[in-house]
């Protein structure tokens, strides 16, 4: 029974994006942590493939205008990233390290505050200090077995994730008050594309395709800047008004981080 005036096709919708999250935080995860064998496993899975065509099919899904960095919906298709994948785990982590060096890469770095420009200390941190924020507002609490920084790409996109499971969840729900539970879930979905991942990530994606030309992570950034577009689309976001420009300055209070847990 799908509860709160929401049709089959919308529920599907959400889990059709949920994947797509996670298969691209998936594909921009250290490989050192098993990502080669599950993204390896996913070249034969036909739901992520349906998942994608569900989102590309969708009218409401196509940006108009794109942002600066961004590539249409139809660039939204998991097969040319898989294609691309290395042929071992050793391999993709020498395309890793390549592309984002063996501790921050300045070239390309992964973190939404290495976009903000080095003289704005305070404005760091208190982007920082804002992600971290929306993390424990839905009770994710770090984790000390994976240490990147709270605003690192691949947990910013697995936390977009986890609102639309929320969200479905809620959706699927006949529980007196679920309504306000998707409302919140979709505010926050969009509070925190337009505020964090929309505005440095299809920057991050063109150095991708710069450093790693024609290769995994070209065609992985492809998909990430292809997301972003049509969760922009979806979620009604405007597109950002300057091209994101990294900036990075290490900082050894600012390599603090962690990876979401519930």
């Amino acid at each position: 029974m799908i509860a709160n005036n929401c049709s089959e096709n919308d529920v599907a919708l959400r889990m059709a994006r949920q994947v797509l999250y996670r298969f691209t935080a998936l594909t921009l995860l250290d490989p050192r942590t098993g990502s080669w064998e599950e993204l390896h496993n996913l070249a034969s899975d036909g739901f992520l493939a349906a998942a994608a065509e569900l989102v590309r099919s969708e009218p409401n899904a196509v940006a108009d205008p794109l942002a600066l960095g961004e590539f249409p919906v139809s660039f939204l298709d998991p097969a040319p990233v898989l294609a691309r994948l290395p042929q071992s785990s050793m391999a993709l982590n020498e395309r890793y390290e390549a592309t984002f060096g063996l501790l921050a890469s300045s070239a390309c770095p992964p973190c939404e505050s290495e976009y903000i420009n080095g003289k704005y200390t305070f404005q760091r941190s208190q982007t920082l200090g804002d992600v971290s924020g929306f993390y424990r507002a839905f009770g994710l609490k770090p984790s000390r077995r994976h240490p990147e920084r709270h605003d690192h790409v691949v947990l910013e996109l697995e936390f977009m994730a986890f609102l639309l499971a929320k969200e479905r969840q809620a959706l699927e729900s006949a529980v007196p008050g679920s309504q306000e539970h998707v409302d919140i879930c979709r505010q926050a979905q969009r509070r925190f594309l337009q505020e964090h991942l929309a505005w440095w990530t299809p920057t991050f994606a063109r150095l991708l395709d710069h450093e790693d030309a024609g290769g995994f992570y070209s065609a992985a950034g492809r998909f990430l800047a292809a997301l972003v577009a049509s969760e922009r689309a979806l979620l009604h976001v405007p597109p950002p008004t300057h091209f994101a420009a990294p900036s990075a300055i290490e900082r050894p209070e600012e390599c603090e981080g962690c990876q979401l847990g519930a």
